[in-house]
């Protein structure tokens, strides 16, 4: 009689069950690793009268329930706390600070036009480029000025030489006069013997009269030439400057814009044509607008100082000036690294914004901050204690900002805060928190209020900077 051989692995060896049947080839192996109970629970009188394919899938059956009832039983575990990383609150001195958002503007900026009418001959610089004052940035065809200026230089040579003539004519009629008041006085001489009539006595009388208009008509002649001189140095003086203008040069220190005219064209026919435009980047006005209640808390606090001056009896100026220090920082900066003061401060409240308008003077030699530029400004004002965290503590919602403390028990408290000024990373907040809490400061995902975690001590840094 055949048979099938079903063999099983226990833990006591190998056992074998023989399936006798009556087929034509050996059966493949169906189980390796059963249990000895699966294996003993095959009875072969069971299968005696089975088909082959329902012997096979009846042994593959039981060496997977045997299988699965060997594995250990699943059991739930619940989960370690999270690890999380905790800070203690930093109380220190502050400056404390108003911040700003405002805008950047060149201290100079100057529309290049032509001053004087010509062709343009030469274009001297180089777009985008730094110039210096005094640079040539253009040329005017010279020439018709040139001109202009020889021939008032002409004019004012020929008014020189009608003051010699003048001068010459008067020295003359000055001689006249002299010879007819002699012959006038040896004529009255005469007269008394006889010798002359009184008619010839009026004729040398009427010559002395001519030869004085000849003197003050020579002075006037004189006096018109050297108006003329007068007019002609003006003239010269117009026409050096038309010649001077035909070369265009920068007037200030700066950076040139692209060229608004090629050379060959006709400039400044009509309007003054414009070439050009320079912009000065150093140092460059950084203007802000400031709220009215802190333009009257500024107000206040000059009134007090003035005040504790009095009293001490030191002498202060009562006069506000805005000589404050402030400290800009760009769109891509972190934190406000460049320090300026500001100079000027608007006359009045805009009444529609209610708002102050403020400038401010940064140096900028490495014209980094470009005219234009969104910033954020940061006026320092007092010094305050202040409680500090890293800025990575804190956390926010809808109803505002809220810090996560690890209490003794390892229990996430929630407690919500006030924020105040940054101060490089450590964020000042007011509220109920302090020097002795535990803040969860790297973790904050992994932990939730009323829950435990593990928290484990942030290495002790270098204390932040007390001022911006």
């Amino acid at each position: 009689m055949r048979t099938i051989s079903l063999w099983s692995l226990t833990r006591q060896g190998r056992n074998l069950c023989e399936l006798p049947l009556g087929w034509d080839g050996p059966l493949p192996l169906v189980a390796r690793q059963t249990c000895a109970h699966g294996a003993s629970m095959l009875q072969t009188k069971t299968l005696r009268h089975m088909p082959r394919k329902s012997c096979c899938c009846l042994a593959l059956l039981i060496a997977l329930v045997s299988v699965a009832g060997c594995q250990p039983k699943n059991e739930y575990q619940e989960p370690p706390p999270p690890t999380v990383t905790v800070a203690n609150p930093v109380r220190q001195m502050v400056v404390k600070s108003l911040m700003f958002t405002g805008t950047t503007e060149p201290i100079n900026m100057v529309d290049v036009r032509a001053r004087v009418e010509g062709f343009l001959d030469s274009i001297e610089f180089e777009e985008g480029k730094a110039v210096k004052k005094g640079d040539l940035l253009f040329r005017i065809d010279p020439r018709p000025f040139e001109a202009t200026l020889a021939q008032a230089e002409a004019g004012v040579r020929l008014a020189q030489a009608r003051v010699a003539s003048g001068r010459a004519e008067e020295n003359r009629a000055v001689a006249e006069v002299a010879n007819a008041n002699a012959q006038l006085t040896r004529a009255n001489k005469a007269a008394s013997s006889g010798a002359i009539t009184a008619s010839e006595i009026d004729i040398l009388k009427t010559a002395v009269l001519t030869a004085r208009a000849g003197v003050e008509g020579a002075k006037a002649a004189i006096a018109s030439a050297e108006a003329e001189i007068a007019a002609g140095n003006a003239l010269v003086t117009q026409a050096k400057l038309d010649l001077q203008y035909t070369e265009v040069r920068s007037p200030i220190d700066g950076r040139a814009g692209r060229r608004l005219v090629d050379v060959g064209n006709l400039v400044g026919s009509g309007d003054s044509t414009l070439l050009t435009k320079l912009v000065q980047y150093d140092p460059i006005y950084a203007f802000f607008t400031i709220n009215e209640n802190d333009l009257l808390q500024f107000n206040r606090r000059h009134l007090e100082e003035v005040a504790k001056a009095a009293d001490a009896g030191t002498k202060t100026d009562e006069e506000m000036r805005l000589d404050q220090q402030v400290f800009v920082g760009l769109g891509d900066e972190d934190g406000y690294p460049h320090e300026g003061r500001a100079d000027y401060a608007d006359l009045a409240v805009d009444n529609s914004t209610g708002t102050f308008l403020v400038r401010a003077v940064i140096p900028n030699a490495n014209r980094l901050i470009p005219p234009g530029a969104f910033i954020r400004v940061r006026v320092p004002q007092e010094e305050v204690e202040a409680v500090l965290i890293d800025e990575r503590a804190i956390g926010r919602d809808q109803a505002g900002a809220y810090l996560l403390v690890v209490g003794s028990d390892n229990t996430v408290e929630r407690r919500v805060v006030t924020l105040g000024d940054t101060y490089d990373g450590q964020q000042a907040v007011i509220g109920p928190i302090g020097p002795e809490d535990r803040v969860i400061v790297n973790g904050l995902q992994r932990a939730r209020p009323g829950a435990k975690v593990t928290p484990q001590e942030l290495p002790p840094s270098s204390p932040p900077a007390t001022t911006p």
